[in-house]
């Protein structure tokens, strides 16, 4: 086994144990949500959830950099950057929905190379390494094989960082091109359902790395296209990401400029 392989491996073991405290501290009382900002919602089970997930980073790749959603972390390292987002969906996780995930990504040189998502229920696991492929529960996953945007289903993911008009722009070029529009309240999963062929796109026009830097690795490692999104100041400032069907590339680039 390389190392990029060990790695996704241990993301993907500690992303499993991670969905699972943060499932028993909502069934304890932990998922009761306050507000960061705008429609920006966080749990007690945020906080614990990165805790445990550093630890056990720490425990297997000491000294490694860690950048949370939660804690923060340093950016603009070069050598291996682990990039995590606890709970991926916690406005869904604090209501008692299921559509949440924990989210662990390597970073080398400024770019995803490794990563695991896993969900609880239903109980999944999307993992991928660079050149090894992307899994679903161990088995392999592609992206949709979709050549008309008229069969398609885009999901766009809503974000606050951009004017709400550019979303209304986005949103309405989709169902111009005929295309059925979703959004689910987790970008991860979103990214990761496009990977494994359950939706023919995912849009956002604004990402942080922490939703997205295990998510885009694993969308490009199952033939997804996918934008420029893990490229200049990234880690720092996020950026949209794209990722879909390949034969509908070029048309969802255009959906990103509106």
């Amino acid at each position: 086994m390389n190392d990029l392989a060990r790695r996704r491996d241990a993301a993907a073991q500690i992303a499993v144990e991670a969905a699972d405290l943060a499932q028993r501290m909502r069934e304890a009382g932990g998922g009761v949500a306050s507000l960061k900002g705008a429609q920006d919602f966080i749990t007690e089970a945020d906080g614990a959830t990165e805790r445990f997930i550093r630890d056990r980073l720490a425990a297997q790749f000491p000294d490694e950099a860690i950048l949370g959603e939660e804690m923060g972390g340093a950016a603009d390292t070069k050598g291996p950057l682990w990039v995590l987002d606890p709970i991926d969906g916690t406005s869904n996780f604090s209501r008692g929905g299921d559509r949440w995930c924990v989210s662990i990504g390597l970073v080398v040189d400024g770019h995803a190379v490794a990563g695991a998502i896993a969900r609880h229920a239903p109980a999944e696991v999307f993992a991928a390494a660079q050149g090894l492929g992307a899994t679903l529960n161990g088995s392999p996953i592609h992206a949709a094989p979709t050549t008309d945007i008229g069969r398609a289903i885009i999901e766009c993911g809503w974000s606050l960082r951009e004017p709400i008009a550019r979303f209304h722009r986005m949103a309405e070029g989709v169902t111009a091109r005929g295309a059925g529009l979703r959004s689910g309240g987790s970008g991860a999963l979103g990214l990761v359902e496009a990977a494994a062929g359950r939706l023919d796109a995912y849009l956002e026009l604004h990402i942080n790395a922490w939703d997205a830097a295990a998510a885009i690795i694993i969308a490009r490692e199952a033939g997804c296209w996918t934008n420029g999104f893990d490229s200049g100041d990234w880690l720092a400032s996020g950026n949209p990401i794209g990722v879909g069907a390949p034969a509908l590339g070029a048309q969802l680039a255009a959906l990103l400029e509106a």
